[in-house]
């Protein structure tokens, strides 16, 4: 298993229990047509075909080698498929979910009405992402230090946004969606959780990266890596945010 598998499979850990609440409280058909923008190494596209058995699932990434063999499952497609480019015809799908995808892109709103227009009218989607907006109120200086080069090495590099899930219930608002939900979930790091091992990966990753560059922030993340495991370390690392929605049967206006 490759870092970034393992990554993505800490990942599932910490939120898919999440993801799978705030499914089943906005309520999926049986029969639902599901699709997966951004599936990872998969744990929510066999999520959504257990909660969906007279549904199907279709499965999408830019990087699809982490859920391959979810092709030979009954009712999952696996699909290459770039959110901002890549299309479905309108209409495609009762259930669109999407985990940290939006903080990745340039222009989250766009991608929003995207999945608005594969939504049939009265659709469901669940959106989520994180928000790093803790780490400032940190009182640990290391940790937070850590946690805002991490913020900084994926602005500069990728031009992610890791405060998004701040932003999140005015951006589907604001795509046209009916309001459904909203959830927030406190994440903490050096409690023996779930949490730790994607930190641990996560910091790993972008210490060798900034390493390669020479870049001072290489040595934040590295501290901030050895801090995790320390007696009596905990911290508020991030908020997990979960925002569901339904686009409107008849067009609003």
């Amino acid at each position: 298993m490759t870092g970034e598998q393992r990554r993505l499979r800490a990942l599932e850990d910490l939120w898919d229990p999440i993801t799978e609440h705030y499914l089943t409280q906005a309520g999926v058909p049986a029969t639902a047509r599901c699709l997966e923008v951004g599936a990872g190494a998969g744990s929510v596209a066999r999520m959504l075909a257990r909660l969906c058995p007279s549904g199907d699932v279709t499965a999408t990434d830019i990087d699809t080698r982490f859920f391959e063999e979810l092709a030979t499952e009954e009712r999952i497609t696996v699909l290459c498929h770039d959110v901002t480019q890549d299309g479905f015809p309108a209409g495609s799908f009762d259930v669109v979910h999407a985990r940290m995808v939006l903080c990745h892109l340039a222009d989250p709103a766009k991608a929003l009405a995207t999945m608005a227009e594969w939504l049939r009218p009265g659709g469901l989607l669940l959106v989520e992402d994180l928000d790093l907006g803790p780490a400032d109120a940190s009182p640990h200086p290391v940790m937070r230090q850590g946690l805002l080069a991490a913020e900084r090495t994926l602005a500069v590099s990728q031009g992610s946004d890791l405060r998004l899930g701040r932003r999140l219930q005015a951006l589907v608002t604001g795509g046209g969606f009916a309001s459904g939900g909203m959830g927030v979930q406190p994440v903490m790091i050096g409690d023996g959780g779930p949490a730790d091992e994607f930190w641990h990966l996560s910091f790993a990753q972008l210490r060798d990266f900034q390493a390669r560059n020479d870049s001072p922030l290489a040595e934040e993340l590295a501290a901030a890596l050895s801090l995790i495991d320390q007696p009596d370390f905990t911290d508020l690392g991030m908020h997990a945010v979960s925002v569901w929605g339904r686009k409107p049967v008849q067009p609003i206006g």
